[in-house]
């Protein structure tokens, strides 16, 4: 014969009233209410737009130069060719400004702890006054960032003309 050798106790508990089940029912269903109103509702797009940051940093990392001191897209990370001429003078024309000359030519490298190798650019145009100032807006967000070490905005009665002298410059190592 088995014998139990437990200690008999003299506490019991009582039966549960449906009124805590009900409470505890509705603090589980306010709980979860909480839970999915904190969450926010672009966390896929915020979740999509954070992976692609991550991939662009990973794509910068491995290109030669040092972020730290060229910040991403700043300059570029190979040679400057006439496609992006063309980009740049599609751009300038896009705000109605009509461009004369553009010139994006390479002036060597810049040194030798972080090298660069350097290219000028040089601008002019004509338009309104606020076709130029479109145009200045565009090349103040353009990639790789352009350097501006002269600009004029003259006058011309019905038009202004625009002359802009400035520089580019690109990481590649393996350029003159």
């Amino acid at each position: 014969m088995i014998y139990d050798r437990r200690p008999k106790s003299a506490f019991q508990l009582s039966d549960v009233p449906r009124e805590a089940y009900a409470v505890a029912v509705v603090m589980l269903a306010v709980a979860i209410a909480l839970m999915l109103l904190s969450r926010p509702s672009d966390s896929r797009q915020r979740l999509a737009a954070l992976t692609q940051q991550a991939a662009v940093i990973t794509a910068a990392d491995k290109a030669d130069g040092d972020l730290t001191v060229y910040p991403l897209g700043s300059v570029c990370s190979n040679s400057l060719d006439d496609a992006f001429k063309n980009q740049l003078s599609a751009a300038l024309m896009n705000t109605g400004l009509t461009v004369t000359a553009l010139d994006v030519s390479p002036q060597g490298k810049t040194g030798e702890a972080h090298p660069l190798m350097a290219y000028a650019l040089t601008l002019k145009a004509s338009g309104t006054y606020e076709q130029a100032v479109n145009s200045l807006e565009i090349m103040a967000h353009y990639k790789p960032r352009l350097f501006l070490d002269t600009m004029s905005l003259r006058n011309q009665t019905s038009s202004v003309d625009l002359d802009v002298e400035g520089r580019l410059y690109c990481r590649s190592t393996k350029q003159g």
